[in-house]
């Protein structure tokens, strides 16, 4: 039994004024400080094609920007809150749940990743997201069983 969710859970504040570019930035030098890559020149490049590449947007003020990528070396969660942010076109994200993969995952982690996206079909999980701390989320997180 797992006591631990297998993937790390780092918050980061957005600032007002703050463009997706900005946001983007942010995820990757912070994932850069905390071991999850080795640059954070090339995550941010790949974050920006996976929004190239499609809306990340899920819901009113929620995005979920999921990438796999060789260039992430240590799976994890940025959890990125606090002014909005223009997302995607006109619309606003408040919250931004980036999952960053690395390309060789095992099977485990792959699961609970599937079972942590399936959450977010449902609003309330994504207002309590949205709202609680970091202990609370990571114990959500290891509670996502289905």
């Amino acid at each position: 039994e797992m006591t631990k969710f297998p993937l790390s859970l780092t918050l980061v504040s957005t600032e007002a004024g703050e463009t997706k570019v900005d946001v983007l930035r942010k995820i990757a030098a912070v994932s850069q400080t905390i071991g999850l890559t080795e640059s954070k020149t090339l995550l941010f490049e790949a974050l920006q094609a996976r929004e190239a590449s499609g809306n990340t947007m899920i819901a009113e003020d929620f995005a979920l920007p999921h990438i796999e990528s060789a260039v992430v070396k240590k799976s994890g969660i940025v959890l990125v809150r606090g002014e909005k942010v223009l997302w995607q076109g006109t619309l606003q994200a408040k919250t931004i749940f980036a999952i960053l993969m690395k390309t060789d995952e095992t099977t485990a982690v792959k699961q609970a990743v599937i079972r942590l996206m399936k959450c977010f079909a449902y609003e309330e999980n994504l207002q309590f997201i949205a709202e609680k701390s970091k202990e609370e989320i990571e114990a959500f997180l290891l509670n996502q069983r289905g």
